[in-house]
């Protein structure tokens, strides 16, 4: 099928002399595999956009390991033109527009056609037909963007034996967990809840329900900051889809760490939160605000340095007279005790830290339970079987993680325990008596 779609294409085109053998190959590669992915993120969400880069920067040897070994600017570029003007794919040029964090940079980005679908349809080839590609790199590290808010850069790096271990362990995590049936209840479908800071690092990426499949970001040319999971197909699922997963056609449970960065920055100031307080709540006349209004402006303030101006993000509403500056300030003024990590972009650091404990949580399923676990950066899932040790295991992932940081010992607050079944309490019980 791809030689067809070469041979479609080298039909089209007004050349004097033929490529060499080699640079065919190449051609020949890049293509199906740009046609690959498509039809696969077609399958999941038919206005799903794919990313490519026409960076000559991100095509050069110290950037090999994140790009197919055919890949060249000049291919992509060629392979991309073909399938638009063929009407197999849409296209969008690479941009960059203003936010409310300063501004997001976009890729040049496809998307499949009917026309592309009907032709794999058309020879009998399905998702589960399609694999993924043995060596695609697990571990990306991303340099500072050019310009505030716009792409981040791909890093090249020599490997260690920490991303070594890194890699290792999202491959045996994989194994595991394809293992397992896991399936969502019903087609991928809603708003995303991906958060305003991940938006460049998870993008562009394929989405395949028929596989699990994991890799992790580091941001700032640096591994102490970011460092988060990417790449699930639950993720970007409305947490009312990720209800109804099963696996092994069992019902889960999804724990969540309560307001885990704003209390990981008061645990690290040494004034930890006690559990019935709430970061988000500021009282009298922002009661009325809605709480998702509150969790974005924190953590606009975490991102931002001290120059950057904050931006009220588009479609949120406020009570009437009430400017996006006041509540920033009511924020401001609540959290005096952590003044340290507002307007100082130091976001990333929390990134890293709650990575360090979805590691463990995820190492302690994968090796020591054999048994699937899906995480979302602060929360996870499981099959309701398994909610016992996935509650115990985040207490002691943070313990762990916080233990040598602050010199104030505290426990993290979490929801989403099964209602009456008393299991927050025995494993509270159980953790206290080991730590």
């Amino acid at each position: 099928m791809v030689g067809g779609l070469l041979a479609e294409m080298e039909a089209g085109e007004a050349r004097h002399r033929a490529r060499k053998a080699v640079d065919r190959m190449r051609l020949e590669a890049i293509l199906g595999t740009m046609a690959l992915d498509l039809f696969m993120a077609a399958g999941e969400d038919l206005d799903r956009w794919l990313a490519y880069s026409r960076r000559n920067e991100d095509y050069e040897v110290k950037q090999r390991r994140y790009v197919h070994p055919d890949a060249s600017r000049q291919i992509a570029v060629q392979a991309a033109a073909f399938l638009t003007a063929a009407g197999y794919a849409d296209s969008k040029a690479g941009s960059y527009k203003r936010s409310e964090i300063g501004g997001h940079g976009f890729r040049a980005r496809l998307r499949a056609t009917s026309k592309l679908i009907a032709l794999f349809n058309a020879r009998g080839v399905g998702r589960a037909d399609i694999g993924v590609r043995e060596g695609a790199e697990l571990v990306v590290l991303k340099g500072p963007p050019a310009r505030r808010g716009g792409p981040k850069p791909l890093v090249g790096y020599d490997d260690n034996p920490t991303t070594h271990g890194m890699r290792e362990g999202l491959r045996a995590w994989a194994a595991v967990a394809n293992a397992h049936n896991i399936q969502p209840a019903e087609r991928l479908s809603g708003p995303s809840e991906r958060s305003l800071e991940d938006a460049d690092d998870g993008a562009g990426a394929i989405i395949a329900r028929e596989r699990a499949r994991l890799y992790r970001v580091f941001n700032n040319g640096s591994w102490t900051a970011g460092g988060r999971f990417y790449g699930g197909w639950w993720m970007t699922m409305p947490s009312v889809q990720r209800a109804r997963i099963t696996i092994d056609g069992e019902p889960v449970v999804e724990l969540d760490f309560k307001s885990l960065h704003p209390r990981l920055a008061y645990h690290l100031a040494g004034q930890p939160l006690a559990p019935d307080d709430d970061p988000y709540d500021l009282g009298g006349r922002f009661a009325a605000v809605d709480r998702s209004v509150l969790k974005v402006a924190f953590n606009q303030l975490l991102a931002v340095g001290p120059e950057a101006r904050i931006r009220k993000p588009a479609h949120t509403a406020l009570p009437r007279g009430m400017a996006y500056r006041d509540l920033l300030e009511a924020l401001e003024r609540k959290h005096q005790p952590i003044q340290s990590w507002l307007r100082r972009a130091r976001a990333l650091e929390l990134q890293h830290l709650d990575s360090q404990i979805a590691a463990g949580v995820l190492g302690y399923f994968t090796h020591s339970l054999k048994r699937p676990v899906l995480p979302i950066h602060d929360s996870f899932v499981v099959a309701a079987r398994d909610e016992y040790k996935l509650g115990e295991s985040m207490f002691l992932a943070y313990r762990a993680v916080t233990a040598d940081l602050s010199g104030v010992s505290a426990w993290p607050e979490i929801k989403g325990w099964t209602p009456g079944a008393g299991i927050e309490e025995k494993v509270l019980r159980a953790v206290q008596r080991v730590w």
